[in-house]
């Protein structure tokens, strides 16, 4: 390896160079990721924003940038092409690839989901009283609704003026609170 580095011109040790340190940094970052550690855990616990920015100027696309940039620019100086088609090489690929990396994050942050349950979800959802609604939208029952694929507890009022028995199926007709739905009978 030595016997390479000292063979190379100074153009070709600044390419290579940045492209062997960005390669260890992006190894470094993978064995981290993989034993549950990720970049951004330190940033924010060091920050305390607590918003987990992977936007462009984060180490994983910079690490992107300068690994293309420092491979590219070698491959392109090895292959007989001057500094200047090298460096514009290396500058393009090293975008393409930090360009790469910054839309799989977003496209995988566009996956997540907080699991946030919201009643509005539940409106013309079906579901089965758990506690009997007393008539006429009185106070004291309890409905299990299902919708997106979850079922939710909901205290529950009755929209008609008999009492609804455990165990009927009712639809939620409208949201009356953050915690409480009116239900009529199936």
């Amino acid at each position: 390896m030595s016997q390479w580095w000292d063979s190379l011109d100074l153009a070709r040790q600044v390419f290579y160079g940045i492209g062997i340190a960005a390669g260890v940094v992006a190894l470094v970052l993978a064995i981290l990721s993989m034993i549950g550690i990720e970049h951004d855990d330190a940033v924010d616990a060091l920050s305390n924003t607590g918003d987990g920015d992977s936007g462009i100027f984060s180490i994983k696309p910079l690490t992107g940038f300068f690994l293309g940039l420092g491979w590219a620019g070698g491959i392109a100086l090895d292959n007989g092409f001057g500094l200047f088609i090298a460096t514009t090489a290396g500058l393009v690929c090293g975008g393409v690839l930090m360009g790469i990396i910054v839309a799989m994050f977003r496209l995988i942050q566009g996956m997540r989901s907080d699991g946030t349950v919201r009643i509005e979800d539940a409106l013309n959802a079906t579901g089965t009283v758990y506690i009997t609604l007393p008539p006429s939208k009185g106070a004291g029952g309890q409905v299990v609704v299902s919708f997106r694929g979850r079922q939710e507890t909901f205290s529950a009022l009755n929209a008609v003026d008999r009492s609804i028995p455990s165990g009927e199926r009712v639809k939620v007709i409208q949201i009356v609170d953050p915690r409480t739905v009116l239900v009529e009978p199936l």
